[in-house]
Protein backbone atom coordinates (compact mmCIF):
# COMPACT_ATOMS: atom_id res chain seq x y z
CA UNK A 1 0.00 0.00 0.00
CA UNK A 2 2.98 2.09 0.67
CA UNK A 3 4.71 2.66 -2.75
CA UNK A 4 0.68 3.66 -4.22
CA UNK A 5 0.57 6.63 -1.75
CA UNK A 6 4.01 7.42 -2.56
CA UNK A 7 3.27 7.36 -6.11
CA UNK A 8 -0.19 9.27 -5.98
CA UNK A 9 1.65 11.94 -3.97
CA UNK A 10 4.38 12.43 -6.62
CA UNK A 11 1.98 12.80 -9.10
CA UNK A 12 0.12 15.58 -6.86
CA UNK A 13 3.05 16.96 -6.34
CA UNK A 14 3.86 17.17 -10.09
CA UNK A 15 0.42 18.51 -11.23
CA UNK A 16 0.69 20.87 -8.77
CA UNK A 17 3.92 22.45 -9.82
CA UNK A 18 3.56 22.27 -13.33
CA UNK A 19 4.71 25.56 -14.65
CA UNK A 20 6.53 26.77 -11.53
CA UNK A 21 10.07 25.99 -12.65
CA UNK A 22 9.62 27.60 -15.82
CA UNK A 23 7.12 28.83 -18.01
CA UNK A 24 6.73 30.81 -21.21
CA UNK A 25 3.12 30.91 -23.20
CA UNK A 26 1.41 33.29 -25.18
CA UNK A 27 -1.97 33.99 -24.80
CA UNK A 28 -4.88 35.23 -27.41
CA UNK A 29 -6.93 38.39 -26.53
CA UNK A 30 -9.43 37.90 -28.98
CA UNK A 31 -12.59 35.92 -28.80
CA UNK A 32 -12.96 35.95 -32.42
CA UNK A 33 -10.11 34.05 -33.83
CA UNK A 34 -11.98 33.01 -36.91
CA UNK A 35 -12.09 36.33 -38.01
CA UNK A 36 -8.65 37.84 -37.04
CA UNK A 37 -6.44 39.23 -39.38
CA UNK A 38 -3.09 40.03 -37.86
CA UNK A 39 -2.09 43.35 -39.85
CA UNK A 40 1.41 44.45 -41.69
CA UNK A 41 3.18 45.39 -38.26
CA UNK A 42 3.89 44.37 -34.87
CA UNK A 43 4.55 46.10 -31.60
CA UNK A 44 5.84 45.16 -28.41
CA UNK A 45 6.08 46.53 -25.09
CA UNK A 46 7.14 44.66 -21.69
CA UNK A 47 7.00 44.62 -17.60
CA UNK A 48 9.62 42.76 -15.50
CA UNK A 49 10.14 41.31 -12.25
CA UNK A 50 12.53 40.21 -10.48
CA UNK A 51 12.51 38.51 -6.91
CA UNK A 52 8.76 39.77 -6.13
CA UNK A 53 10.04 43.17 -4.94
CA UNK A 54 11.25 45.31 -8.20
CA UNK A 55 9.74 46.15 -11.36
CA UNK A 56 10.16 48.41 -14.01
CA UNK A 57 8.42 48.84 -17.40
CA UNK A 58 5.25 49.74 -19.63
CA UNK A 59 3.43 46.47 -21.24
CA UNK A 60 0.80 48.92 -22.14
CA UNK A 61 -1.16 48.79 -25.50
CA UNK A 62 -0.44 52.43 -26.04
CA UNK A 63 3.48 51.60 -25.41
CA UNK A 64 3.39 48.76 -27.79
CA UNK A 65 1.19 50.60 -30.35
CA UNK A 66 3.94 53.31 -30.56
CA UNK A 67 6.79 50.70 -30.44
CA UNK A 68 5.13 49.80 -33.47
CA UNK A 69 4.12 52.08 -35.38
CA UNK A 70 0.57 51.00 -35.21
CA UNK A 71 -2.02 53.53 -35.28
CA UNK A 72 -5.26 50.78 -36.07
CA UNK A 73 -4.96 47.91 -34.01
CA UNK A 74 -6.64 44.63 -35.05
CA UNK A 75 -5.31 41.97 -32.73
CA UNK A 76 -3.44 41.92 -29.17
CA UNK A 77 -1.49 39.06 -27.87
CA UNK A 78 -0.30 39.11 -24.20
CA UNK A 79 2.88 36.53 -23.54
CA UNK A 80 4.33 35.46 -20.04
CA UNK A 81 7.47 34.36 -18.93
CA UNK A 82 8.49 33.07 -15.79
CA UNK A 83 11.45 31.55 -13.91
CA UNK A 84 11.74 29.59 -10.51
CA UNK A 85 8.36 30.17 -9.30
CA UNK A 86 8.29 34.10 -10.45
CA UNK A 87 11.53 34.95 -9.18
CA UNK A 88 12.25 36.29 -12.67
CA UNK A 89 9.10 37.47 -14.75
CA UNK A 90 8.59 38.99 -17.64
CA UNK A 91 4.99 40.42 -19.48
CA UNK A 92 5.04 40.97 -22.79
CA UNK A 93 1.85 42.91 -24.35
CA UNK A 94 1.98 42.50 -28.66
CA UNK A 95 -0.48 44.24 -30.99
CA UNK A 96 -1.02 43.63 -34.89
CA UNK A 97 -2.44 46.20 -37.07
CA UNK A 98 -1.45 49.09 -39.51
Amino acid sequence: MKPAVLIMTLVLIAIMLTGCLYSHVTLPYGTELNRTELGHKKGMSSTYSVLWLFAWGDAGVAAASKNGEITTLTHMDREVYSVLFGIYSRYTTIVYGD
